[in-house]
């Protein structure tokens, strides 16, 4: 065997190596900066989504309601790079997710074990759905943090929180993002029209074909609809005021589809919360009148979208205090130094929930294999 021989069988078995999964999770890969384009357009999408709405809100003297309608406004960020016929309809779908999974929440405010049932059923559906259409990130996690949102405020206020304004708000970022889609046209539309021709009937085999228990899929969300459910409750248990980020912090976890990269999230959670939490503690403290908060808004979603293909845990610092200010946006009385530790609290023991149930898990998820 001469040289060149030797060293072309060592490049194959190098490359081959690499790209085994076993091969690539590492714990360290958790605190890696990848490379990645940047996504400007989508994050300007979702940025300029979540400041039209709060604008809006501010302009008509009711900034409470234009940070309410603000979770709608996530559309935005599922503003992939597809054909504008295409996107509507995919912006469509999520605008009304949104609204139902909020709705849903709402319904089940002020009674605990309701509470929990919901954001377990609406994190079941939504895990079950963007895994069987194969949905890129940020996936089911902003259909199951509206529902948490709303059913984890009190029942004297959970009228506050108007599916209306979730609806409208999806509007809004369905609007801004198909402009956008127009007016900045992607490199990859001819790509992404390619690999995207999905029509209704297609859909609906991918989300039948997966409704078998041993289906990687359908384990993915009936895992998650036990953690949500679990972590809800643990949460009530404590006497958490703010319940309903044990629950997200438990979902953001669990949407690692393997071991390593559930233990990836749940470290990079977990930190970027903290620094997130002392982010959000030194925007409070500045007061921020309505547009100027509008404005901070869409500084924290952009960078958030920019940075969470590089690494979650970066992205993490800057949604932790985005979901504050949009969360606390009804006035419940809580003190803002006892809201922060319980966000951080709480944060924390839905990631180690999220954790321990993926460890647990009676169905190795080795052994599975997603229906084709």
């Amino acid at each position: 065997m001469d040289a060149r021989e030797r060293q072309g069988r060592h490049l194959l078995a190098h490359r081959a190596a690499a790209s085994r999964p076993e091969g690539e999770a590492r714990l360290f890969h958790a605190f890696v900066v990848r490379r990645a384009p940047w996504p400007w357009r989508r994050a300007l999408s979702a940025g300029l989504s979540l400041f039209s709405v709060a604008s809006l809100g501010a302009l008509l003297h009711r900034p409470v309601d234009g940070l309410i309608a603000s979770i709608g406004a996530f559309t935005g960020i599922y503003a992939t790079d597809l054909p504008p016929r295409r996107l509507a309809a995919k912006l469509a779908a999520v605008g009304l997710g949104l609204t139902a999974a909020f709705a849903l929440g709402a319904l089940a405010a002020g009674r605990p074990l309701a509470a929990a049932l919901s954001v377990a059923g609406v994190g079941g559906i939504a895990t079950y759905v963007a895994g069987a259409l194969e949905m890129a990130p940020p996936g089911p996690f902003f259909f199951i943090m509206a529902a948490a949102i709303a059913a984890g405020q009190p029942q004297a206020h959970a009228g506050t929180f108007s599916a209306e304004l979730i609806l409208s708000g999806a509007g809004v970022a369905f609007l801004l993002s198909l402009l956008l889609a127009v007016a900045w046209p992607s490199r990859l539309r001819g790509q992404a029209q390619r690999l995207h021709r999905s029509g209704a009937r297609r859909v609906m085999r991918k989300l039948r074909i997966h409704l078998r228990l041993k289906d990687a899929t359908f384990s993915n969300a009936l895992r998650m609809s036990v953690g949500l459910c679990a972590a809800s409750l643990a949460a009530q248990a404590l006497d958490s005021p703010r319940g309903y980020w044990t629950a997200v912090g438990c979902a953001a976890t669990l949407v690692g589809t393997t071991v390593m990269g559930t233990l990836h999230r749940a470290i990079q959670r977990a930190l970027g919360s903290v620094i997130g939490v002392l982010v959000a503690s030194v925007i409070l403290s500045l007061h921020l009148r309505s547009l100027a908060l509008a404005m901070c808004l869409f500084a924290l979603q952009t960078l958030a979208e920019l940075f969470i293909a590089r690494n979650y845990g970066i992205a993490v610092i800057f949604i932790t205090p985005l979901a504050m200010l949009i969360a606390e946006a009804s006035p419940t009385g809580l003190d803002p130094h006892a809201a922060l530790f319980w966000r951080l609290a709480d944060t924390l023991l839905g990631c180690a929930m999220g954790l321990a149930i993926r460890l647990l898990w009676h169905i190795p998820s080795r052994r599975l294999r997603p229906s084709r």
